[in-house]
């Protein structure tokens, strides 16, 4: 378990042995900050790991070109992506899925909160990857 703080929907930072490491959630794409509901999206990922003190488990998969850890992250025993994505606060990300051990059930849950209109499924959003392309 390492104690962290949350960067945006989908990377945190953690304190692993006195270094900081930063972390990608692996399976997901939270919206950006800039970009609409990217700070629901952080302030929700916040809450989640709030209740757990801020203590998560992380199974590492692998490195970004950023970097950073790219990761399933647990906290109190619970995949946090896969409750983001029910909750409809980030989006299944496909990208990567060959490097995802939860993509079903991530993808199954995503399937789920659009039909029912969950957080940012509710409207008509632009998928992160899509903003970011358009934003460079």
């Amino acid at each position: 378990m390492v104690r962290g703080s949350v960067h945006d929907g989908d990377t945190i930072r953690v304190d692993c042995d006195g270094k900081e490491q930063r972390i990608r959630f692996a399976c997901v794409d939270a919206p950006e900050i800039k970009q609409e509901n990217g700070i629901a999206s952080r302030d929700h990922l916040r809450s989640l790991l709030n209740r757990a003190n801020n203590q998560v488990t992380i199974n590492a998969i692998d490195t970004d070109r950023f970097g950073r850890t790219v990761a399933e992250v647990y906290a109190n025993g619970q995949l946090v992506q896969l409750q983001q994505v029910k909750d409809g606060m980030v989006w299944a990300y496909d990208r990567f899925k060959g490097n995802c051990p939860s993509w079903k059930e991530i993808e199954r849950a995503f399937t789920e909160a659009r039909s029912n209109r969950k957080g940012i499924c509710g409207g008509n959003p632009m998928p992160p990857w899509e903003w970011r392309r358009r934003n460079r």
